[in-house]
């Protein structure tokens, strides 16, 4: 790895930004209507569990990333081919959240711009900062993520005086079903995105704090998705947040007086850069491993570019999109998200076991 390394708050800052990501304009857990809270929160407490799964296995295999981690626990060759896998996988989220950005920045702000030249514009400012190293991405994250809670806080104390503290009774109207549904989406989006962090969480300068931190950004986020739904919700009811498209958005243009449109804008920009900065530093990172090339940065632009390619190519429109990721995307990344991270862990404490400092040698 690298010898850049970032401080506890910094990497605080990447997660929480990370974990805010597209839902600083998606209102995330939709599919449980006004029982959304619920699945926030049963989401949210297994995201936790799920990060800590992370810190764990980065914390039993001290100063390897995802891909030496693969190798070691799965063979050379088995553990390439899932790395290639992995690579796909952050590939293909950073085209996603590139998507979310075009769909919204030419739906709101620029209709008139066509979304390939927003999407790229962004892209290419985004390498830009990733080949800059992590040690300034982290920096970025201390400057700019803490502007998206001040945000969050600026429209809901703007919009108090409009208000229906009764909107999301009934209380499990439908059943748990759409409650535990809605959970399991909200594990898949944003927590369990995180996996690509095991290849920055080397990084970290004092490896003590990792589980701390991570706790912490993962409950941060939970809170704040908590406090958006019950705004959101008091001013436009369940049945206009169910047919909106970018629920935050609207929220925002109910202020009387005052356009904060832009804002919702300036969120977006932090909270989808910080991620789609993260998958591509992981992507290159891992390629760059796979393919012996010494130098990430040598990736960045090819990387970039795909993503771009990608995120025009894979969906016809804005529908089509929302369907795929709210239909498709959980059961696609759970191997990603889940069954290889258990499986790396479950592999990780037989080999602590198997240790000769784990028992007394006779």
């Amino acid at each position: 790895m690298e010898k850049e390394k970032i401080s506890g708050i910094q990497l605080f800052l990447l997660l929480l930004g990370f974990l805010f990501g597209s839902t600083v304009i998606l209102g995330p857990a939709m599919g449980a209507k006004n029982d959304a809270w619920l699945a926030i929160i049963l989401g949210g407490a297994t995201g936790v569990l799920l990060m800590q799964v992370y810190v764990a296995i980065s914390l039993l295999n001290p100063s390897k990333a995802l891909v030496d981690i693969l190798r070691e626990k799965m063979g050379k060759v088995a553990g390439n081919i899932i790395a290639i896998l992995y690579i796909w996988y952050f590939i293909h989220l950073a085209s996603l959240v590139l998507r979310d950005f075009g769909e919204f920045i030419c739906t709101v702000t620029f209709p008139e711009t066509p979304m390939v030249v927003v999407i790229a514009i962004f892209a290419f400012i985004l390498v830009y900062a990733v080949n800059s190293g992590i040690e300034v991405l982290g920096r970025l994250g201390e400057l700019l993520v803490p502007i998206i809670p001040l945000v969050t806080l600026i429209i809901s104390l703007s919009i108090i005086t409009v208000r229906d503290f009764t909107a999301f009774l009934p209380v499990l109207e439908n059943g748990m079903s759409p409650v535990l549904k809605a959970a399991f989406n909200f594990v898949t989006f944003p927590f369990g995105e995180t996996i690509a962090f095991l290849m920055l969480f080397p990084h970290l300068n004092k490896k003590d704090k990792l589980k701390n931190v991570v706790f912490l950004s993962a409950v941060t986020s939970t809170i704040v998705v908590i406090i958006v739904f019950f705004r959101d919700i008091i001013v436009l009811g369940s049945d206009l947040m169910s047919r909106s498209t970018f629920t935050p958005h609207l929220s925002s243009l109910l202020i009387p007086g005052l356009n904060i449109e832009p804002l919702i804008d300036i969120n977006l920009l932090i909270g989808g850069g910080i991620k789609i900065s993260v998958c591509i530093y992981a992507a290159a990172r891992a390629l760059s491993q796979i393919t012996g090339i010494d130098d990430y940065r040598k990736l960045t632009g090819a990387i970039a570019t795909f993503c771009v390619v990608l995120s025009i190519w894979g969906f016809g429109n804005v529908l089509e999109l929302f369907i795929w990721s709210e239909k498709v995307w959980p059961y696609y990344s759970f191997p990603f998200q889940i069954a290889i991270p258990l499986l790396l862990l479950l592999l990780s404490l037989i080999k602590k076991g198997k240790s000769p400092n784990a028992g007394t040698k006779k």
